[in-house]
């Protein structure tokens, strides 16, 4: 069964492969769509049911996911079934009301100046270890420390 849910919006796809790739070879199992639903199956219904399926939530946020409605019902499942949320910012914006209302708690990770491969390690680092139930190594924390990681 997959542990982290990938939500992106369609245009931000190369990021959320990367994502997925880097998580991947870490060993962390993935749900990601379009990849992981079935032909033929309700698209909602299979979100839905990847959400429900998943302890973890990353959100690759940029001005694409922040316009898309799609994105906002993914992050409202997602809240409302507690999974852990981890937003990870790959422009300098600022989300919308309804995403600002799901996402002004969780701690970002800002993935931005470019290269966006950049800040992969750390962020599969600090994944890996909230699925292990204990705080993120050190160089995840002093990655995500150097960075201006605090939204608001």
């Amino acid at each position: 069964m997959p542990e982290v849910f990938i939500s992106h919006s369609s245009k931000d796809r190369p990021a959320a492969l990367a994502t997925l790739s880097a998580l991947e070879q870490r060993g962390i199992s993935c749900w990601i769509a379009p990849r992981n639903i079935v032909p033929g199956t309700e698209y909602g219904a299979a979100i839905l049911k990847g959400i429900e399926d998943c302890s973890m939530f990353l959100l690759i946020f940029s001005g694409n996911a922040n316009q898309s409605p799609q994105v906002r019902r993914e992050v409202e499942r997602a809240v409302s079934k507690g999974l852990v949320i981890i937003p990870v910012r790959i422009e300098d914006v600022v989300p919308q009301a309804a995403l600002e209302y799901f996402l002004s708690s969780p701690h970002w990770l800002d993935a931005f100046p470019e290269p966006f491969e950049h800040y992969l390690e750390s962020l599969a680092e600090s994944v890996s270890a909230f699925l292990q139930h204990r705080e993120p190594p050190s160089s995840a924390v002093a990655a995500s420390q150097a960075l201006p990681a605090q939204l608001m």
